[in-house]
């Protein structure tokens, strides 16, 4: 277990750099940008909905990076980095079921639009995070658990991709708007506090992932020295 994430000193440079970045974005998506006229002021969840959706996204990616490592190199490290992965992209991924819904009641007048093909694939990408820690709980074998939780963060991985695409493959019969990087793009005020907003929790998920990682890392070694 000495694969390190990163050097110690960006501890400190992560953590200056969320504190310089992270309430600033926030306060800028609440008050600064226009809103759309049809959605009034419930536009401004926008701004963390989003951000908060391309972590959750990224997060079954990073782990099936791990997870192919630990298949060629059984080196229990692996299996750690995509576990802690995953926990920060259910994390985030339960932000987006409840902040979804505000947005949508207020812009669509439904909480839900069941033939909306972004809101179903990525229902499906959170059930398939909560089957992997499932499956971790349920099986007892320490190596089958590592090679099936390995291939479940694959099949993650997968939906997080289609959940991806959903609204750039296909008709999307639903509400769900087009891709915010479009043809049209955005008002500069819009786009300077997306952007930010990106950056800050991006940098909230490095600074968690740090901290889970080496939660279960130790947990790990723990393990490791009780067999």
């Amino acid at each position: 277990m000495n694969i390190r994430l990163l050097h110690p000193a960006w501890d400190w440079i992560l953590s200056l750099l969320f504190l310089s970045i992270f309430p600033f974005a926030v306060l800028l998506g609440l008050y600064y940008p226009n809103v759309i006229l049809e959605q009034g002021i419930s536009h401004r969840i926008f701004y963390f909905h989003v951000p908060v959706a391309w972590v959750a996204l990224y997060g079954p990616g990073i782990s099936s990076i791990c997870a192919v490592a630990y298949l060629v190199t059984k080196n229990r490290t692996w299996d750690t980095l995509s576990l802690s992965a995953n926990k920060i992209s259910l994390l985030f991924a339960i932000g987006v079921l409840f902040s979804g819904p505000i947005w949508a009641y207020l812009a669509w007048g439904t909480p839900w639009d069941t033939t909306d093909a972004r809101l179903n694939s990525f229902f499906v990408l959170v059930l398939s995070l909560v089957a992997y820690f499932l499956l971790r709980f349920l099986v007892l074998d320490q190596t089958k658990k590592y090679i099936f939780s390995a291939f479940l963060s694959l099949f993650c991985s997968v939906n997080a991709i289609l959940t991806w695409g959903a609204i750039r493959w296909m008709d999307n019969p639903g509400n769900h708007p087009s891709s915010v990087l479009g043809k049209k793009g955005m008002d500069p005020d819009m786009r300077i506090s997306f952007w930010l907003g990106i950056l800050a929790y991006h940098l909230l998920f490095l600074i968690l992932y740090r901290l889970v990682y080496r939660l279960d890392k130790i947990k790990a070694v723990r393990e490791e020295l009780s067999d």
